[in-house]
């Protein structure tokens, strides 16, 4: 796969990463609300058996009736959350695993995009240092005409001042 589709596959798995994060912070709250439902239960349960006790002290059977009501109405609506609990605990592992999946296939790409960009930078490398090498042997090869024997040789300025003829 080239560096280019590699890119594009990294920025699909990173927005459905994203996804699958949202997804499971939403999952999370939806538990938690659940949670302080359920809480709140159990605390109008004590509530109502204060109040039925309050009843009990004062001999007053409106209050003992109302401790009893709200203790019965709050035991219901907490048998009625627990399972409605239990199976968001269930949503809610359910898309941690899908998040951490998505996450590994995120970080999968991202290994093999590195990899081939390792690779691309390697091979521009090496054409680079091909390209000098090239250069630097044209360089430095002797021309045509003066490589030939039957070429004169080439005298330098300097030379040409202290050479005369005999």
């Amino acid at each position: 796969m080239s560096a280019k589709t590699l890119r594009r596959l990294t920025r699909i798995r990173e927005l459905e990463e994203e996804q699958s994060r949202l997804a499971l912070e939403a999952a999370a709250r939806i538990r938690e609300q659940a949670a302080a439902e359920l809480l709140a239960a159990h605390q109008e349960q004590r509530n109502g058996r204060a109040e039925l006790i309050l009843g009990i002290e004062r001999n007053d059977p409106r209050d003992r009736r109302t401790g009893l009501a709200r203790m019965e109405v709050a035991s219901r609506h907490a048998e009625h959350l627990r399972p409605q609990l239990q199976q968001l605990d269930d949503d809610l592992a359910r898309q941690r695993d899908e998040y951490l999946a998505r996450r590994t296939a995120r970080r999968q790409v991202e290994t093999l995009l590195g990899e081939a960009e390792q690779r691309a930078r390697q091979e521009a490398d090496r054409r680079a240092q091909q390209m000098l090498d090239d250069w630097y042997g044209r360089k430095r090869r002797p021309t045509a005409s003066a490589a030939s024997p039957d070429a004169p040789a080439a005298v330098s300025p300097r030379d040409s001042g202290s050479r005369r003829p005999a």
